[in-house]
């Protein structure tokens, strides 16, 4: 499942009966009729593993969980187009495009390589992980005040609606500007991503 912070003392994993859930505590397995799963605690905190592919189990974090996601939520969808992790794309029958018209009509999202949390993968040949909620790296014509609302360009880039876009077509407002990433490598030890002058966006 992931690392999980020593502040996580106990993971159910849901059953047929809600009223009779095994549950994992730190260093106990209670209300296992079979050892189907695995667990440690280790010094970075507490690691959980379903050794059991051919069952469905119901995640349940009570207290929260700490340190097991990275950063926005992404939906796969069929591409069309080269894959530009940062670029805005928009909709089409035959998959999603790079767009190519300001203010584009359907729009979809940016794609997206610092997703914590994915769906959809795997229903296509070929994907784009399109961020649907958080922040992520997207390409921007410029640097702008905190809680600009940004559009698209004719080059799959962000930039500022204007005034007439904005009143026109509210829901073509694709995020919120944060700020630039100045740093040229982004993430977590083992598992960082090039930002090539990108900045951070609120997904609208």
């Amino acid at each position: 499942m992931g690392n999980l912070s020593s502040k996580l003392t106990t993971i159910t994993f849901g059953v047929a009966d809600p009223n009779n859930r095994p549950t994992l505590q730190r260093g106990t397995i209670t209300n296992f009729g079979t050892t189907p799963y695995t667990f440690s605690a280790g010094d970075s905190g507490t690691t959980l593993r379903l050794g059991n592919a051919n069952q469905t189990a119901v995640f349940y974090a009570e207290g929260g969980v700490w340190n097991a996601l990275w950063n926005d939520i992404a939906d796969f969808q069929l591409l069309n187009d080269e894959l530009v992790f940062g670029k805005c794309y928009y909709d089409t029958i035959e998959g999603a495009k790079i767009c190519n018209s300001r203010c584009q009509l359907s729009v979809i999202g940016i794609a997206s390589d610092t997703f914590g949390m994915c769906v959809g993968s795997g229903a296509n040949h070929t994907e784009v992980p399109l961020a649907v909620s958080g922040w992520v790296l997207a390409y921007v014509d410029n640097e702008y005040e905190c809680g600009t609302p940004l559009t698209n360009d004719e080059n799959g880039n962000l930039t500022e609606i204007s005034m007439d876009e904005k009143r026109n077509y509210p829901e073509r407002i694709v995020a919120i500007y944060k700020k630039k990433e100045h740093e040229k490598l982004w993430g977590s030890a083992g598992r960082k991503v090039e930002v090539n002058g990108r900045h951070w966006v609120k997904v609208k």
